[in-house]
């Protein structure tokens, strides 16, 4: 089921007034600049220089935190002025009267404010007050700005919590504590997955494939990682412990075979891999509708599901991976010679050189495992081997893959799982809990495709307080946790 973003319900309030922003920002950039020459002109440099001879760490910090000042001084000033003075106030059908302004709290990029704004108070007595001041500026239910949000899941996405803190103290000069940030990484990371298919359509239609693209390469692996017990009711339906989660990812190539751009997909365990597998048939389908002269390329393991899914996408070209494949070939050559060691090598890189160049050499290499077998040693592991090329035979000519500048294996999957789950989720004593950990991975994966900062600007008019309507949505279709959990 696709899900249509809203739009707004606060039919009253106007939020977004673009005609004069940029009129309006060179008028500031204008005052700031004069506003420098001010300062240079009253000796702010030979002061600075002053603090710099005796202690240039301090000394920047120093002017760090002034101008940050400044900046905390202008915003909270210009969050007034968002506020509203009308006596009541209609929106989305429910009338509001004004109550008496209080101090609010915002964090930006610049650290922590305070600001007095206006609440209304619904008529009939029920439901929750509504700030103006607050809609207009999308804060967060944890009281980010949209830009400070935005800074936080980009750490969030690379970084733990922890860390994540450390930097905005150090660079920022004051931050949110890690609890807050987890919170937003899980909020965030809910109302991506509310909108995930609406979203992940919008980016994709902002963007152009390249003129050079001949080729449209998609992998699909799992990678294990920890998770916390999941509970459907009272019941535990997951004890905690390793599971895996699965990585994807979609790439346009050029004629010979370099990329040229990639984007990558992750999702917390589930079974079967489902909204994995759709969110790759969507993105493949649209490049193909966007790009029809592109040859589909699908490489994966020797995994049976892995091929049904390859199959479900009618693909131009399927190739299995060929260190998979070498992998068998050291396992029937360690077995066949056992302690030989110089034979096992010697007859390992032989057939492996055969298997990749010659044009025949999945054909050759078998009948090269049929011969091990009549060593009588390590039969189990030399046939496991020959049923393992003869039902990917035609999966397996290398030579004529290469030479038509296509990959030859799923490297480029194997690096998602690296770069999406082993570098962030799999870190020492790390466990994850599906609420927080999909918004992580989600988010992680715009970031390594380079749509982070565009997805961000669609999620933001939704997370602010005053907005919050995705949580009633149906996320079913998104769901990645086992079935049993969903029903």
């Amino acid at each position: 089921m696709t899900h249509v973003m809203p739009e707004t319900r606060l039919a009253n309030i106007q939020f977004r007034t673009t005609d004069t922003f940029d009129e309006v920002r060179g008028h500031i950039e204008k005052l700031m600049d004069e506003a420098a020459q001010t300062l240079l002109d009253h000796g702010v440099a030979e002061d600075v220089a002053a603090m710099l001879r005796t202690d240039p760490l301090k000394a920047e910090t120093a002017l760090r935190d002034a101008i940050h000042r400044l900046a905390c001084t202008v915003l909270s000033g210009a969050f007034e002025q968002l506020d509203d003075d009308a006596p009541s106030l209609e929106v989305a059908d429910t009338s509001y009267r004004r109550m008496d302004a209080s101090p609010g709290h915002a964090l930006t990029l610049f650290g922590p404010i305070m600001f007095n704004r206006a609440r209304y108070r619904p008529t009939s007595g029920q439901g929750a007050c509504f700030v103006p001041a607050e809609a207009r500026l999308e804060l967060t239910a944890s009281g980010f700005t949209p830009a400070a949000a935005c800074l936080s899941m980009a750490l969030m996405s690379s970084l733990t919590a922890r860390e994540s803190a450390d930097v905005w103290d150090r660079f920022c000069g004051a931050g949110p504590a890690t609890s807050t940030l987890v919170r937003l990484s899980a909020t965030a990371g809910q109302c991506l997955e509310a909108y995930s298919e609406d979203v992940l359509r919008d980016l994709r239609a902002q963007e152009d494939a390249p003129s050079e693209a001949v080729t449209l390469h998609t992998s699909i692996d799992g990678v294990m990682m920890r998770m916390n017990a999941e509970t459907a009711g009272e019941d535990v339906v997951e004890e905690a412990g390793w599971r895996e989660a699965s990585c994807g990812v979609v790439s346009l190539l050029d004629v010979d075979g370099n990329k040229l751009q990639s984007r990558f997909f992750g999702r917390l365990p589930e079974e079967g891999k489902h909204s994995l597998k759709a969110q790759l048939r969507n993105e493949v389908f649209y490049w193909l509708a966007r790009k029809p002269d592109l040859k589909l390329v699908i490489s994966a393991d020797g995994a049976k599901d892995n091929w049904a899914f390859s199959e479900s996408l009618k693909p131009d070209v399927e190739v299995l991976d060929f260190w998979h494949a070498t992998g068998y070939l050291k396992l029937a050559a360690d077995a066949a010679f056992g302690s030989d060691e110089e034979a096992s090598t010697k007859w390992y890189k032989d057939k492996r050189h055969i298997l990749r160049h010659d044009p025949k050499g999945v054909g050759k290499v078998i009948d090269a495992l049929r011969h091990l077998l009549r060593k009588e040693k390590g039969r189990s592991e030399i046939e496991r081997a020959l049923g393992y090329f003869r039902n990917n035979r035609r999966r397996m000519n290398y030579d004529h893959l290469a030479k038509a500048g296509y990959p030859i294996g799923s490297g480029q999957v194997e690096a998602a799982n690296k770069v999406l789950v082993t570098s962030r989720m799999k870190r020492s004593g790390q466990s994850w809990g599906r609420e927080g950990g999909q918004g992580v991975l989600a988010f992680r994966a715009l970031l390594k495709s380079d749509r982070f900062d565009r997805a961000w600007s669609m999620l933001v008019p939704l997370m602010s307080r005053s907005r919050q309507d995705w949580k009633t949505v149906n996320q079913t279709a998104n769901d990645n946790r086992k079935l049993s959990i969903a029903a």
